[in-house]
């Protein structure tokens, strides 16, 4: 049974945004136009991790992942320090988002306004 699918979020849209914003022109417009086609599959409890299905994309065999060469820090509801990883699929392609909070809690409610990103 495969994991229903739904919008991207407008947290996950501002992020995915605050990334293509430190990549080259060119990385940024396929991010662009990816995030404009694509949709949501849940992987990890609470939204810690969340796949992305592009619409007339068909993703090869998996070959790997890696991360946007783009550093996030930000900060959940309680004030817990998160580290959010955008990666991108062996193409280049958008392919999953992970929140990581490092005191191991569940996420509760990122907060986009506390986002940080080194390029």
């Amino acid at each position: 049974m495969s994991n229903p699918t739904r919008a991207v979020s407008g947290f996950e849209r501002q992020l995915i945004e605050a990334v293509a914003s430190h990549l080259s022109e060119a990385s940024a417009l396929q991010l662009h136009s990816d995030l404009a086609s694509a949709t949501v599959m849940e992987i990890g409890l609470g939204g810690a991790r969340v796949g992305f299905v592009i619409s007339g994309y068909e993703r090869a065999p998996y070959e790997g992942q890696h991360a946007y060469p783009v550093e996030l820090q930000m900060q959940d509801a309680d004030g817990a320090e998160l580290t959010p990883i955008l990666h991108a699929d062996a193409s280049d392609r958008l392919l999953e988002l992970e929140i990581i909070r490092w005191d191991g809690a569940a996420l509760i409610s990122p907060r986009i306004d506390s986002l940080v990103c080194y390029a």
